[in-house]
């Protein structure tokens, strides 16, 4: 398999939760339950990349490099509650990421990306609600009809409930449950509340609701600190659920 070189994060490698939901999608047909998606190193972009399935852990391997694990995962958590999309477009006013973004080109949040190129993701701290962001976000009919890129779109936001400005951090693993695709062009919302910080990590959650407050997916991750010059090769795992 080859991620396509438009759906970067940091520079030059995949955006975190396109190669997750990308990982995902192939370890469904041998793997039951939910997949646990956990990034050992930065997939490269435009490269070829082998998939070695297995019936509990399947993997993805670049070259004699393990970039990735895929394993059913037995693990229940809470969709983070809705926001009003009126808040979230208040909120989305706050987004920090305008200004001194780690990764300005990413495909998701990246400012500097022109909307017909990327996802225009901008959240922001809700008001009166400490670690928790959102945003809307319009899907179009290639979005909804793609679940890598809804794994996409609940990514970023979940960075966000951090620093990142101030303290870059890039996934490093990732559940993610789809309900339904989106239904396009209705505004949706995109809520993310960080559960838990422990050292370079951060334990976070985030969702995915449509026009009338319905949950579309869900979704649960883990987010390292790293240096911006280092962004691959994040070898921390945290306390997600995985089932051998």
């Amino acid at each position: 398999m080859r991620i396509p070189a438009r759906y970067n994060g940091p520079p030059g490698t995949a955006n975190g939760g396109y190669a997750c939901g990308a990982f995902a999608g192939l370890a469904a047909g041998h793997q039951r339950r939910p997949v646990a998606v956990t990034l050992l190193g930065a997939p490269r972009l435009d490269h070829a990349l082998e998939f070695r399935p297995g019936a509990r852990r399947s993997q993805i391997w670049d070259g004699d490099r393990l970039i990735a694990t895929m394993t059913t995962s037995a693990a229940e958590f809470p969709a983070v509650e809705a926001v009003p999309l009126r808040a979230a477009a208040e909120a989305s006013a706050r987004y920090r990421g305008r200004v001194g973004h780690p990764f300005p080109t990413c495909f998701v949040c990246g400012p500097n990306r022109e909307p017909a190129d990327g996802f225009p993701v901008a959240p922001g701290e809700v008001a009166g609600s400490p670690g928790v962001v959102a945003c809307p976000w319009t899907p179009t009919a290639a979005s909804s009809d793609r679940p890598e890129l809804v794994w996409s779109v609940l990514d970023c936001p979940g960075g966000w409930t951090t620093d990142p400005v101030r303290e870059p951090m890039v996934l490093t693993r990732m559940i993610a449950v789809l309900r339904r695709p989106p239904r396009p062009p209705a505004p949706h919302v995109v809520v993310a509340r960080r559960w838990r910080r422990q050292g370079r990590t951060a334990t976070v959650g985030t969702a995915l609701y449509d026009d009338r407050g319905e949950l579309v997916a869900k979704a649960t991750a883990l987010w390292t600190a790293v240096g911006v010059q280092e962004p691959a090769d994040v070898r921390e795992q945290g306390d997600l659920d995985e089932a051998e």
